[in-house]
């Protein structure tokens, strides 16, 4: 249920179950309802959505509270705007944030109302009719909206009630009177024959006018031209038809004299003008020959020019499409030679080169290090191993001596 709706069940939806009765918040709303009609709001604020609101809208909760507070934010906004004034919030805000900018707003604008933020967010109740209220009597201030003395309707005086002659004749005595439970039958049974009397009366009476001759007159002349039966003319009648043609000979009888004068007269004037004419226009001939000759000449010279322009034209555009052909190439041939550019000028494969040429020579060095190192490792190894080759060497040649030699002299090698 959107917040039009809600505003617009008057009367129709019975009240909730937790309402509370509030006689000063029914008086604010029944007043503010009043406003609003002083300001047309059912033309200037309503809308499909927004409906006309009932005289308690504000006193109870409404079915749809998001809605009934929509419609008490967009109500104070546009009291706002007849005083010129803008609402800095829209639908979208937080309630908080309305009720905040709404108070700033008021106060600004010289309406003091003592308001609770926390009854304002529920969107009925007192303090939401005493804000609406509040801000409606100051937009009628501003408006220049005076309230004038109220003007009562002339009302003759009550007309007495008529006495019944023949009441006391045909009543009942005490001693007849009926008990108690027959006292409703006796009145109802009275009261038909009362009624009976009266319209007999009415009936057989005099009829007498109240109303004033001006106002008879007034009122037939009103009404005589609608009591008038017009018959309905068939146009396919052959009387009517008679009747038009007699009517039409009559007035072209009446006419046709004076007419056929002017028309004769007019004629003759024409024929004068035209003979004028035709003889200015043989002069004319005569004496701009030689100029309709020039004019024929230059005519065919200008048809020579334009066969030319139009040669020359499609030329133009044959070389114009040309020219496109060749921009196009052009365009490629430039953006193939940015693109060498780019790649002759960019750099980056150069460094990656340098780079992998240092990182080669460091991995070279570490190479001829660990080389080195290994070479002087088996160096190292070697060196070792010759003093225990020498002296096993050395004992292998003592042990075999020459027998020739009988001294035991070691022989060199």
């Amino acid at each position: 249920m959107s917040a039009g709706k809600d505003a617009g069940a008057e009367g129709k939806s019975a009240l909730p179950d937790n309402a509370i009765y509030n006689a000063e918040a029914l008086q604010l709303n029944d007043e503010l309802v009043d406003m609003l009609m002083l300001l047309d709001y059912e033309t200037r604020f309503c809308n499909k959505e927004m409906k006309p609101m009932s005289r308690t809208y504000f006193v109870y909760p409404a079915a749809n509270p998001a809605g009934q507070f929509k419609y008490f934010a967009q109500l104070v906004a546009w009291s706002l705007s007849l005083m010129k004034l803008q609402a800095d919030w829209d639908s979208y805000d937080d309630p908080n944030t309305v009720i905040t900018n709404m108070l700033v707003i008021l106060k600004d604008c010289g309406v003091q109302v003592n308001a609770v933020p926390g009854k304002l967010k529920q969107g009925y109740g007192d303090s939401v009719c005493l804000v609406i209220h509040s801000l409606l009597r100051e937009v009628l201030r501003r408006v220049g909206f005076e309230w004038g003395a109220p003007t009562y309707p002339d009302e003759g005086l009550a007309d007495e009630a008529e006495v019944d002659s023949d009441a006391e004749i045909q009543s009942v005595g005490e001693d007849e009177m009926p008990g108690d439970g027959e006292d409703d039958d006796l009145m109802y049974q009275e009261d038909d024959a009362r009624d009976t009397r009266k319209n007999d009366d009415d009936d057989n009476g005099v009829l007498e006018s109240n109303i004033d001759p001006k106002q008879w007159l007034l009122e037939v002349e009103r009404v005589a031209p609608k009591l008038k039966i017009q018959m309905p003319s068939d146009s396919k009648e052959w009387r009517n038809h008679l009747q038009q043609t007699k009517g039409y000979k009559q007035v072209i009888e009446t006419h046709f004299p004076g007419t056929k004068a002017q028309l004769e007269k007019l004629s003759s004037n024409l024929a004068t003008a035209l003979e004028r004419i035709r003889s200015k226009e043989a002069f004319i001939n005569t004496q701009f020959d030689h100029r309709a000759l020039d004019y024929r000449q230059q005519q065919e010279e200008l048809a020579q020019v334009q066969t030319q322009y139009t040669e020359r034209n499609e030329c133009v555009s044959k070389l114009q499409e040309e020219l496109k052909d060749v921009s196009e190439e052009l365009e490629v041939v430039k953006a193939e030679m940015e693109e060498r550019s780019t790649t002759v000028t960019d750099t980056a494969p150069i460094v990656k080169m340098k780079e992998s040429f240092k990182r080669l020579r460091s991995d070279t060095r570490q190479l001829e290090v660990r080389i080195g190192v290994v070479s002087h490792t088996l160096m190292q190894a070697k060196l070792r191993q010759r003093p225990q080759e020498n002296d096993r060497k050395q004992g292998v040649y003592r042990g075999s001596q020459d027998p020739n030699n009988s001294d035991g002299e070691d022989i060199d090698y």
